[in-house]
């Protein structure tokens, strides 16, 4: 009973360090406030909404937003922080069940595998591109989080781990619906449980359905018609067009074949800056010798982790948004369980002691590396571009001023001041040029200038709406800035403010 308790105490101390050491990291290089690097330009949707009670962009993520929502009302400086917590805390869980699927790959046990896993996992843990989703408020981390729990639990021997994976790709499927790219590496490893715990499957299927009901929270935020609130989830067809996220489906296979090869080489650069050679090295080794191994277990998983990677990773290729490289993460994520294999098998070759002493080296230094060389660039802690630019903004506009803005970047910025900072101090209404194309955005921005004509795109034209947003603003007496000097404004004459256009008149 006394090895039991000693195994299990070092069990809790290995989990604490696994989540401490990477926590500690990121609280240390925890963005203030939104950000712009990292492609976080979205933290000032996100928080936004979660702040305002509202609706963020497609999918809506309405796990994110339950949780988001209770962090947002901690007393750590601007909401945006305390919402970025939630990456950090989501990152380094993750981080640590990746040490437990690793162990669970390897085809050896001990204090060496154990050691090996750790020392992976925290390599992932300080690599840029997950270290760049952990300190800012963004959806990746916890989507990250929710896939190295399906990883690890899927390829544990534990007895409930069909219920178990079936609840966490439920919970994924409320957040990040890409998490159904990882469904036929589950069911793979899970195939003898289909077998044996039959029992299971019917808690199994309502475990997976439950959590989508989370998505019936976007309607109910709707409703109070929050100023942040894409698609308008009040009616069937705004709900539909949130969650199924359809503005976005032109960006699918939208490259041509030059650009998709681009892509596939930026793949493997990236994952050379996530794990250096000698990762990349060990990953490949890894995958060599699950391939010769004549276990027909380890064949199953090097199938099962297989399909999961080339899945991922061809969606990251395919998918044509400017972040769409993100989306690598979870491949990333099962390269490191090769990675992990790989260093197991070479560990359970070391007979030598002085070999032993340079595995040991060998092991401290892979994620000592990636902490030392990536720590000044994932720094974000004095980071205010985004917000100091949107605060010289509302200086410089009159109370009552109408700001066109083209992009993700000035838009998001604009709005976390003018709702989470300023709120009510300010009557300045923000206007996206590129969501006008859509009625229920019109018809939000209507409610800010009631003159403008209520018109349906099925009548008039995006160009002529833009034109009359422009216009009728000025008739109405609202001062109109945009943010960018764009094509459609060289139709006005305008002059220079700071960073603004102020449009003054039409030109005939």
């Amino acid at each position: 009973m006394g090895t039991e308790r000693w195994r299990a105490a070092k069990a809790v101390v290995l989990a604490a360090l696994l989540f401490g050491i990477p926590l500690g990291v990121y609280l240390r290089t925890l963005a203030p406030t939104v950000i712009w690097r990292n492609s976080g330009a979205d933290s000032g949707d996100l928080v936004t909404a979660v702040v305002t009670g509202g609706v963020p962009h497609p999918p809506g993520y309405p796990l994110y937003l339950l949780v988001a929502t209770l962090f947002a009302s901690l007393p750590l400086g601007e909401p945006a922080r305390s919402v970025g917590l939630i990456s950090a805390l989501a990152a380094a869980a993750a981080s640590t069940l990746l040490a437990y699927a690793g162990y669970a790959n390897m085809n050896i046990r001990g204090q060496r595998a154990q050691a090996c896993a750790v020392s992976v996992a925290l390599t992932f843990a300080f690599a840029p591109m997950f270290w760049s989703q952990a300190t800012i408020a963004e959806v990746y981390a916890l989507h990250v989080l929710l896939v190295t729990a399906l990883l690890a639990v899927s390829l544990s021997d534990s007895r409930c781990r069909l219920v178990i994976a079936a609840g966490v790709t439920g919970l994924g499927l409320a957040h990040h619906f890409s998490i159904i790219l990882l469904a036929p590496t589950a069911l793979l490893l899970l195939r003898d449980t289909f077998r044996t715990n039959r029992a299971d499957a019917g808690r199994a299927i309502g475990l997976l359905i439950a959590p989508l009901s989370l998505y019936l929270t976007l309607p109910i935020r709707a409703a109070a018609d929050p100023p942040i609130n894409w698609g308008n989830s009040r009616t069937l067809e705004g709900f539909w067009w949130t969650v199924s996220a359809s503005a976005y489906h032109s960006y699918f296979f939208d490259l041509s074949s030059a650009e998709m090869f681009s892509r596939v080489a930026a793949t493997a650069r990236l994952l050379f800056e996530q794990f250096n050679a000698w990762g990349v090295a060990l990953a490949l080794w890894g995958l060599a010798q699950m391939a010769a191994n004549d276990d027909p277990q380890i064949r199953r998983r090097l199938l099962a982790l297989g399909l999961g990677f080339l899945l991922t990773s061809a969606y990251a290729v395919a998918y044509s948004s400017r972040d769409s490289f993100l989306y690598l993460l979870p491949a990333f994520a099962i390269f490191a369980l090769w990675m992990a294999f790989g260093l197991g098998d070479l560990a359970s070759r070391i007979t030598r002691s002085w070999v032993q002493v340079v595995l040991a080296l060998a092991l401290f230094f892979l994620p000592a590396y990636n902490l030392a060389v990536n720590f000044r660039n994932m720094d974000l802690s004095q980071d205010r571009e985004a917000f100091n630019y949107a605060r010289d903004v509302f200086a410089t506009v009159p109370r009552d001023a109408v700001i066109l803005t083209t992009g993700g970047e000035h838009l998001f910025a604009l709005w976390y001041y003018r709702y989470v900072i300023a709120q009510d101090a300010s009557r300045v209404t923000v206007v996206s040029t590129e969501l006008l194309q859509f009625d229920w955005y019109y018809d939000q921005i209507r409610k800010n200038i009631p003159t403008l004509p209520d018109t349906r795109l099925s009548t008039t034209s995006y160009s002529i709406r833009l034109r009359e947003t422009v216009e009728w603003s000025m008739a109405a007496g609202h001062p109109v800035f945009s943010t960018t000097a764009t094509n459609w404004l060289a139709d006005y004459a305008y002059q220079p403010v700071g960073t603004l256009y102020w449009i003054q008149s039409r030109r005939h």
